[in-house]
C-alpha cells in the first residue's frame, strides 16, 4: 500500500505537473507566436488600406482639380455650370454631391437639381481654400446641402484671367470607401478617423473591446487621417490541437522518464536490501563464528596435547606420520577458527605506525618460496621513501598472503605475480598483480561474499575477511580481473604522517 502510495506520488510529480506546465508553456508559446503572426499580417492589411485610401483620395483631389479647369471655361455661365455639375455627379461614384459656391462662400448650384443658396462661408475648409487658392479637406462635417455626415473637398476655380471665380466643393461617398476597403480584406475590422479622432469610415463587422484595444494604427501621407485595423483573433481550434498534440507526446516522455524512475528506484532498493542481506549475513556468521570459535578451540588444545602426548609414547615411523597429518588438521582448523573470529565482533586492535615496504619485505620470503614452488616469476617494487600506515601488522601479513596465495593458485608454469607500492597525498597504495586465467565477469560480483568460491577445498571467506581488515583501517580494496589476461587487486590505506 506504502510502495502504491509513492508511485502515485512519483506519477504526478515527474507526469502530471510537468506535463501540465509544459502544456501551459505551450499553449502561451503559441498563443503568442499566432497573435505575433497575425498581427504581422494586420500590418500589412493596415499599409494596404493606407495606401488605397491614399490613392483614392489623390484621384479624388486630381479629378475634381481637372474638373475646375473645365468650370473655369463656363464662368459666367450658369447653365452650363449647372450642366457641367450634374453630367460629372452622374458620372463618378467617388462623389455624393457636387457644388458650386461663389467667392463669397455661397453655394449657388448642386448636383441635385435647383436648391436655395447655403452659406459655407463660415467653414474652415472654405476659408482655408478662400485664402490660400489651393484645394482643401474638410474634417467630418455636416453637409448643409444634403444633411448627412460627409468630407468635403473645395478646389478654387480660375476665370480665363487668373482670378478666383469660386469654389467647386465634393462631397465623398463614405459608403463608397468603406465598400472598397471591405472587398480588399472583409474578414479584418477597420477604422477611418480624422484629424480630432471622429470615426467616420469603419467595416461591417462586430467590434469587439479586446480588438479596439489592441488595433494598429498609421497616419495618411496626404491628408491628416489615420486609419486603424485589428489583428485577427487566434484561430483558438488550431491552437488547441497544437497543444493537444505536444500535450500527447509530453505526456508519453513523461511516462517513459516514470518508468526508468520507477525502475532506477525500484533497482536501487533492491540493491539496498542485497546489501543489507549481505549485512546481515556477515553479521549472523559473526555472531555465531564468536560464539562458537572459542568452544572449537577449547577441545583443540586438548586434542593437540594428547596428540603430543602419543607422539612421546609412540616412535614408530608410521605412527609419527599419522600423528604429523593430525596435527597438521589440528593447526588448519585453529587457521578456519582464526577466520571466523575476524568475522566476529571487532575486538581491540592493538595498532601501530609500519613502514608498507617492512611488512612486504618480511612475506617476501614466503610468497617467493611460494612462487619458486609453482615455477612462478615474482617481482616486488618498492618506492625509495618510506609509506607510514597505521595497522596490524598481523592483519596486514594476512591480506598480502591471503591474496598472493590466491593468485598463485590462478597461475600456472611461467606466469608473473608482481606487488607494486606507491603512495599519493592521502593514501598508500597497493597493487598486486598476476597474469593468470583471469575471473569471469559472472563471479566478479560475488567476489566479497562470504562462503562463495570457486575453489574445491576453499571456505569462500578469505577475500571476506581481507575485505574487512582493510575496511577496519578506513581503507578501499577492489579487483580488476579480464579473462584470460590476468587480475589486478588495488588496496589503499590512509597515509600516517610520522
Amino acid at each position: 500500500m506504502k510502495f502504491k502510495f509513492h508511485s502515485i506520488v512519483l506519477y504526478i510529480l515527474l507526469v502530471i505537473l510537468p506535463t501540465t506546465g509544459i502544456g501551459a508553456t505551450f499553449y502561451s508559446y503559441h498563443s503568442y507566436k499566432m497573435k505575433q503572426e497575425n498581427k504581422q499580417v494586420a500590418h500589412t492589411v493596415l499599409f494596404l488600406y493606407r495606401d488605397y485610401l491614399d490613392h483614392h483620395l489623390g484621384e479624388a483631389i486630381s479629378a475634381l482639380e481637372m474638373l475646375t479647369k473645365v468650370v473655369g471655361t463656363e464662368t459666367g455661365n450658369i447653365n452650363g455650370m449647372k450642366e457641367i455639375v450634374h453630367d460629372t455627379d452622374g458620372n463618378d461614384a467617388r462623389f455624393s454631391g457636387l457644388y458650386y459656391a461663389t467667392p463669397e462662400g455661397i453655394i449657388t448650384i448642386a448636383s441635385e437639381g435647383d436648391r436655395p443658396p447655403v452659406d459655407v462661408s463660415d467653414r474652415k475648409y472654405i476659408q482655408n481654400a478662400l485664402q490660400t487658392k489651393k484645394t482643401t479637406v474638410s474634417s467630418v462635417i455636416t453637409d448643409r446641402v444634403l444633411g448627412h455626415q460627409a468630407i468635403m473637398i473645395a478646389s478654387p476655380i480660375f476665370n480665363k484671367q487668373k482670378e478666383l471665380s469660386g469654389l467647386l466643393l465634393a462631397s465623398l461617398r463614405f459608403d463608397y470607401i468603406s465598400s472598397s476597403l471591405n472587398a480588399i480584406k472583409p474578414q479584418y475590422h477597420f477604422e477611418v478617423t480624422d484629424k480630432y479622432d471622429v470615426v467616420f469610415l469603419t467595416d461591417d463587422n462586430n467590434e469587439t473591446s479586446d480588438a479596439h484595444s489592441n488595433m494598429l494604427t498609421t497616419p495618411l501621407q496626404r491628408l491628416d487621417w489615420k486609419v486603424s485595423v485589428s489583428p485577427l483573433p487566434i484561430h483558438q481550434k488550431t491552437l488547441n490541437q497544437w497543444v493537444a498534440v505536444e500535450c500527447i507526446a509530453t505526456l508519453f516522455l513523461m511516462s517513459i522518464l516514470f518508468l526508468l524512475a520507477q525502475y532506477m528506484l525500484l533497482k536501487r532498493q533492491t540493491k539496498l536490501e542485497r546489501q543489507q542481506n549481505e549485512l546481515q549475513k556477515i553479521e549472523l556468521v559473526g555472531t555465531f563464528a564468536a560464539s562458537t570459535a572459542h568452544e572449537i578451540r577449547n577441545p583443540l588444545t586438548g586434542i593437540k596435547g594428547l596428540v603430543a602426548l602419543l607422539k612421546e609414547k609412540y616412535k614408530d615411523e608410521q605412527d609419527q606420520f599419522y600423528f604429523s597429518i593430525i596435527e597438521q588438521e589440528i593447526e588448519r582448523i585453529n587457521e578456519i577458527v582464526s577466520e571466523f573470529l575476524i568475522l566476529g565482533k571487532p575486538t581491540a586492535i592493538i595498532e601501530q605506525t609500519y613502514d608498507v615496504r617492512t611488512i612486504l619485505n618480511e612475506v617476501a620470503l614466503i610468497i617467493q618460496s611460494e612462487a619458486n614452488l609453482h615455477n612462478i616469476v615474482f617481482h616486488l617494487h618498492l618506492p625509495d621513501r618510506p609509506v607510514h600506515i597505521r595497522c596490524s601488522k598481523d592483519h596486514m601479513k594476512q591480506v598480502v598472503l591471503n591474496i598472493t596465495k590466491n593468485a598463485i593458485e590462478a597461475m600456472t608454469f611461467g606466469d608473473t605475480l608482481t606487488i607494486f607500492v606507491t603512495n599519493n597525498e592521502t593514501h598508500a597504495q597497493l597493487q598486486i598483480i598476476d597474469t593468470g586465467k583471469g575471473i569471469p565477469k559472472h563471479i566478479q560480483k560475488h567476489l566479497f561474499h562470504p562462503f562463495f568460491t570457486n575453489k574445491d577445498t576453499g571456505t569462500g571467506l578469505g577475500l571476506v575477511i581481507c575485505k574487512r581488515i582493510i575496511e577496519m583501517y578506513n581503507g578501499h580494496i577492489f579487483i580488476n580481473s579480464i579473462e584470460n589476461e590476468g587480475t589486478t587487486v588495488h588496496i589503499e590505506i590512509p597515509l600516517h604522517i610520522v
